[in-house]
């Protein structure tokens, strides 16, 4: 029986590269790639040397983590408050945010609608604005006072706040997204350390963002951690004024009483007065009591105040961040190298197909 010959040649569809080929391609293409990396490197250039500048401010704070042992914090608090008759022993602590959530604090839309409203120094223009008319007043063209007029004649969808939430137009949100992207928090769990960066395109608005964004985080937490110990402690002021007022009205009414009848010894005379002084000593006794809970909750208040150290504060930056113009040159000859490689290879390969 004949046997089958073994097929030793290459299919026609079958393309043979060796690195001779490789190395006369890229001999014969040298001046092609060269040409399309000088214009992409050209354009690389031009865009390096126009694109807005950008600026980084960082600020670095340790906050204080909240422990279970919150007589701890308060040190020589506590012996004072034990002289007065005093006992803070029952104070329990109020539960903290975590310093992991801290990032999500600077997302929020309240931080970002705040820090909008904040007036900041340009030094490019020299002026004070706000953080919004600065970002409008950037790349501000024919165009965007087209859509801004348009954006500020258009109807609200709840006019009178029936729904009692927040309405944002179009440029609003965008302007929430922009403060959101240029400034971030990041939060290590090893050290506990929160690190506020921001980027603007001016040095000094980049310094004073991550400064306010500092301020802000301080002011929400303390406020959260303190809302309730304040409250507490105006009820309690209002509640020492009625109970001094109805004091002093019942050591008035009996210290009168008491001129008034000096010389009577009948046994209702003696009744009215033991009424009296039983209304006084009552009175007495909620005042003082009032009073030691009101001693209690200042010192709750200054328990619960956190403490915020500042390690690196912010500073204006002397270098731009971006653009990087080296590295964006060489991106943009890269890619046109690139796009000539391909593109020749591409015309190569078709040509060895139709033959």
């Amino acid at each position: 029986m004949q046997s089958l010959p073994s097929n030793t040649n290459p299919s026609a569809n079958e393309i043979e590269i060796s690195f001779s080929d490789i190395f006369q391609f890229f001999r014969s293409n040298f001046r092609h790639m060269a040409l399309w990396g000088t214009v992409f490197g050209i354009l690389g250039t031009m865009y390096a040397f126009t694109a807005q500048k950008e600026f980084e401010s960082k600020a670095v704070v340790l906050p204080e983590i909240a422990s279970s042992g919150s007589l701890g914090k308060i040190g020589g608090l506590g012996a004072l408050a034990g002289l007065a008759g005093i006992d803070i022993s029952q104070m329990n602590s109020t539960e903290a945010i975590r310093p992991d959530l801290y990032p999500s604090i600077t997302q929020s839309l309240p931080f970002a609608l705040h820090l909008l409203q904040q007036k900041v120094y340009i030094s490019s223009i020299q002026k004070t604005l706000t953080v919004e008319d600065y970002f409008n007043s950037l790349n501000k063209s024919w165009v965007d006072t087209f859509f801004n007029a348009k954006e500020k004649t258009a109807p609200k969808l709840d006019p009178h706040q029936y729904s009692q939430t927040v309405e944002l137009n179009k440029i609003q949100e965008i302007l929430v997204k922009e403060i959101q992207k240029r400034v971030v928090t990041g939060f290590d769990r090893k050290t506990g350390i929160i690190t506020i960066n921001t980027k603007m395109p001016d040095p000094v608005v980049a310094a004073t963002v991550a400064r306010l964004s500092v301020e802000y985080l301080k002011e929400y937490v303390t406020n959260y951690r303190t809302d309730k110990a304040r409250k507490q402690l105006i009820f309690l002021q209002k509640q020492v004024n009625e109970a001094k007022a109805r004091y002093q009205n019942s050591e008035a009414a009996l210290a009168g009483y008491r001129d008034r009848n000096s010389f009577l010894v009948m046994n209702s005379a003696k009744i009215s007065e033991q009424r009296l002084q039983s209304e006084f000593m009552l009175a007495q006794n909620v005042y003082n009591g009032l009073v030691q809970q009101y001693e209690q909750a200042k010192i709750k208040v200054q328990e619960e105040t956190p403490i915020f150290k500042m390690l690196e504060p912010a500073k204006i930056p002397l270098k731009r961040s971006e653009p990087k113009r080296t590295i964006t040159i060489l991106i943009f000859t890269f890619l046109g190298c690139g796009a000539s490689t391909l593109f020749n290879v591409i015309k190569n390969i078709s040509k060895k197909m139709a033959n």
